[in-house]
């Protein structure tokens, strides 16, 4: 009897060891994938799976992610902080260096921009010249130069921050040109997350301004 009870204890011991390392080697596995997936600084990973086991089906309860300066092609952000319950990742594709999703689960997501990092991500899409977006929470203003018939024509816009009907886009509709009200509502897209090949679909659902930064939630 003593030695079974022996056995039991080395059991236990065992199984609260592997419940703490399966989750820390599967979100250290995730964190230095995603760190080459964003290019960015590596980012902080904390999974949650109970029982342990149900990582090696590919499953947890709670995961988070949280990061400064990521970037993703080539838009840089400011700070990304993502939670996504009852989910599932492969863990054999992420042995091998990849990332699927087996159980989308529920992700909720919050991505702050500033405007110098929508400025450089305009610039690097050549469409307007210098860009410069100021971001107040009374509205935005884009200011640059654009190309007509060979030549550079400045532009200074001022206008709202709204989100596309697929949900996929943030879109910036300028309301006046140089101080003047535009008769015809155009609009210009600054960010589409479609583009970004992320392992999840996700759609914006709100947009805050700040002073120099907004703030965008997004979720699946």
């Amino acid at each position: 009897m003593s030695r079974l009870i022996g056995w039991l204890i080395v059991l236990v011991l065992v199984a609260g060891g592997l419940q703490w390392f399966a989750p820390r080697w599967a979100g250290d596995a995730l964190a230095q994938e995603l760190k080459r997936f964003d290019h960015g600084p590596k980012p902080a990973v904390v999974i949650q799976a109970r029982p342990f086991w149900e990582l090696f089906r590919g499953r947890f309860n709670d995961l988070t992610i949280a990061a400064n300066n990521a970037q993703v092609r080539s838009l840089v952000v400011r700070h990304v902080y993502l939670n996504w319950t009852h989910g599932g990742i492969s863990i054999s594709s992420l042995e091998k260096g990849r990332i699927k999703v087996s159980h989308p689960g529920r992700v909720r997501m919050r991505i702050v921009l500033t405007g110098s990092e929508l400025s450089s991500f305009l610039a690097k899409q050549g469409s307007i010249i210098r860009p410069q977006v100021i971001i107040q929470p009374s509205g935005v203003s884009l200011k640059g130069e654009i190309s007509l018939g060979g030549s550079a024509v400045p532009l200074n816009t001022e206008g709202k921050l709204t989100v596309s009907p697929n949900h996929e886009a943030l879109i910036f509709h300028p309301s006046r040109i140089d101080g003047l009200a535009i008769p015809v509502l155009t609009k210009v897209q600054l960010l589409n997350l479609s583009a970004m090949k992320l392992p999840i679909s996700m759609g914006i659902d709100a947009v805050k301004l700040g002073v120099g930064e907004v703030a965008l939630t997004a979720g699946n």
